[in-house]
């Protein structure tokens, strides 16, 4: 095995373990007056895992995260593996292929997305201040902070920072569209409380997704980037004692 492949075994072990630790210890899980019970921050290592090493890591990470949530479950919809486990393998996949995706567009085309996602929050948002006023000015306010993060990243050329931003915002509305889709057509909920579970959960999660990610992602790659600097300059110093 190359050292790419170890790289990819040791994150996907432990975001795989980081996942289990959040659901299990429930410090990921967040608990909400709704039929679904928990809003989540678990599925982030599963976006984490896809943006780093690619779709088939984000699988495996999502799946230990819909193993855990099954095992772990506290109301009936969950204790269903087709609500619980199948819905969480898409989101690292999905992920990444955002992410592959958005890294040939240039600046226009991201802050055309980024337009887009922001009236698609402040929609949401509109909506749910309707019977939720102050938490609708509150996700209001957050999804502008957030829209101002992205636009200041592309004013700076951190174009990545935009890219990772999407991406994982996408995973996370992949979480919350499957796992309420499903629990639509199992009968768990009807689409009437599935659209405002989806609005109340959704909308934070998808915020709080993105910049957490952005952060990790960018820690990585800064540590990735500095180890392979240190390593180029022992090489070189090695080859001129050796000449």
């Amino acid at each position: 095995m190359d050292d790419r492949g170890i790289r990819r075994v040791v994150l996907a072990g432990f975001l795989l373990a980081l996942t289990l630790l959040l659901v299990f210890t429930r410090v990921g899980m967040i608990p909400m007056p709704t039929p679904a019970g928990n809003a989540t921050v678990a599925h982030i290592p599963a976006i984490v895992g896809g943006l780093l090493e690619g779709p088939l890591v984000g699988l495996i990470v999502g799946l230990g995260l819909g193993f855990a949530s099954f095992v772990n479950a506290t109301v009936p919809m969950f204790k269903d593996p087709m609500v619980a486990i199948m819905p969480r393998l898409f989101i690292g996949v999905v992920a990444a292929l955002v992410y592959a995706g958005v890294r040939r567009l240039d600046k226009r085309g991201l802050l055309a997305i980024g337009v887009a996602m922001l009236l698609l929050l402040l929609g949401a948002s509109w909506q749910l201040g309707r019977e939720r006023p102050i938490m609708g000015v509150i996700w209001a306010a957050v999804a502008l902070a957030a829209a101002a993060a992205l636009w200041f990243w592309l004013q700076r050329e951190d174009v990545a920072l935009v890219r990772v931003g999407i991406a994982a915002g996408a995973g996370s509305l992949t979480n919350t569209v499957l796992v309420l889709g499903m629990a639509v057509v199992r009968a768990y909920l009807t689409l009437p409380v599935a659209a405002g579970i989806g609005l109340t959960h959704g909308l934070p999660e998808m915020i709080v997704s993105a910049l957490i990610t952005i952060g990790v992602v960018a820690a990585v790659r800064n540590l990735g980037g500095r180890r392979r600097r240190q390593a180029k300059r022992s090489s070189a110093m090695s080859g001129r004692k050796g000449g």
